[in-house]
């Protein structure tokens, strides 16, 4: 198992929104509020994106040498380490964001290192030999170089956001999850009643009375939670037995598991995931492999190969993304299969090795293929038929 930081929501949240208080130019402090609303929305798509990353993050990245596999320098580059700073785990789940939310992301190779363009322009257009990129920033440091297609990866799976659909879709959710949680509240608080003597209540002396003594009394009753409110003559406090509507919290919920199921079904992810009641895990995490995590792993497939050209992958010499090796197995449960497809020959021992996470023996051995005296070449049956006298084509 790959070990690198995983982005957490909190530090997710906090790249998405601005925090609550921020300084403008001037030095003046401005405190913002972030609509909770939002939040969810936020929290729905985090969720589905991980799900994704997490997935390509735990594949391997093959690199194949005139056809073989080889663990070499791009292999740990994609696997392990990309740049100084950062691990495979961390920077692939930035590239399946910025591709979720943004359509696209840039990633340049300086040095055999890789980086994510945090924010870049097109400094050229061109049809015949690709676009080329300046004003690479990278956590706030600014790459004076210009990228064409042989020193970056563009990362693209269809020309749309789909940030922008969950944003049109959230105005609509954000108003019903606003209009449940006001309503849950207001039916699941306390009212009262403050019945003033009728005479007081339309003298000049009574409502600035009122507004300096009496409304002030209350607020404090209500919002400390010990307190004793003193009923003068005149006044009384009683609450109010109107009958309340029998709202309850199952309503805001159902609405907050609308809107994750809204983003899963966006990129194709099954939404009982988001239950965590799975009887048939096989199937749905294939379906969840075949319809939301191979897409992506076939848009990074592509993209390095495209960056290392035509001439090398006619070679043999290509990148390729493994997501058989999500799946958990178990090595005694699978011994059957394993046997199968080495006496076979289908598989080396080292191959299926490498496949279960396990480390190739790498003797001679090893490395061969097998092929059990149970099969032979159908041609040698009808040979064998033909000498028994049997019919002959």
């Amino acid at each position: 198992m790959k070990e690198g930081e995983k982005m957490g929501i909190k530090e997710f949240l906090g790249k998405v929104f601005s925090k609550e208080k921020i300084t403008n130019s001037r030095g003046e402090t401005i405190t913002l509020t972030v609509p909770a609303e939002l939040y969810y929305k936020e929290l729905a798509m985090y969720t589905a994106t991980s799900l994704i990353a997490n997935a390509i993050s735990r594949s391997d990245i093959n690199v194949y040498v005139e056809g073989k596999m080889q663990r070499n320098e791009d292999f740990y580059l994609l696997n392990v380490s990309p740049n100084a700073n950062e691990t495979s785990s961390y920077f692939w789940h930035k590239v399946i964001n910025k591709v979720v939310r943004e359509g696209k992301c840039l990633v340049v190779r300086i040095k055999d290192k890789l980086f994510v363009a945090d924010s870049y322009f097109e400094y050229s257009k061109s049809v015949l030999y690709g676009n080329t990129y300046a004003g690479v920033v990278v956590d706030d440091y600014q790459f004076l170089n210009i990228f064409d297609q042989t020193n970056s990866y563009m990362f693209r799976l269809d020309d749309k956001r789909i940030e922008d659909y969950m944003n049109g879709i959230n105005e609509s959710y954000s108003q019903m999850l606003s209009a449940a949680k006001k309503s849950f509240v207001r039916n699941h608080s306390y009212r009262y009643k403050l019945k003033i003597d009728g005479v007081r209540s339309g003298n000049d002396e009574f409502n600035k009375e009122f507004e300096n003594t009496i409304f002030k009394r209350v607020k404090e009753y209500f919002e400390t939670d010990d307190a004793v409110y003193p009923e003068f003559d005149g006044y009384v406090l009683t609450q109010d037995e109107g009958q309340k509507a029998s709202y309850s919290s199952e309503d805001f919920l159902k609405l907050k598991k609308d809107l994750f199921e809204t983003a899963f079904s966006t990129l194709h992810i099954p939404t009982v995931l988001i239950s965590g009641n799975i009887t048939n895990m096989k199937e749905i995490v294939s379906a969840f492999l075949s319809f939301g995590v191979d897409p992506f792993a076939d848009m990074i497939t592509e993209g390095l190969n495209k960056g290392a050209g035509v001439e090398n992958y006619v070679k043999g010499n290509y990148y390729k993304v493994n997501t058989s090796v999500i799946n958990h197995r178990d090595i005694f449960e699978n011994a059957a299969n394993i046997s199968t497809l080495i006496s076979c020959g289908y598989s080396s021992i080292d191959e299926l090795r490498i496949a279960n996470g396990d480390a190739p023996l790498n003797t001679k051995w090893s490395k061969e293929h097998f092929l059990t005296k149970n099969f032979d070449y159908i041609s040698n049956s009808h040979n064998e038929l033909n000498d028994e006298g049997g019919e002959k084509e």
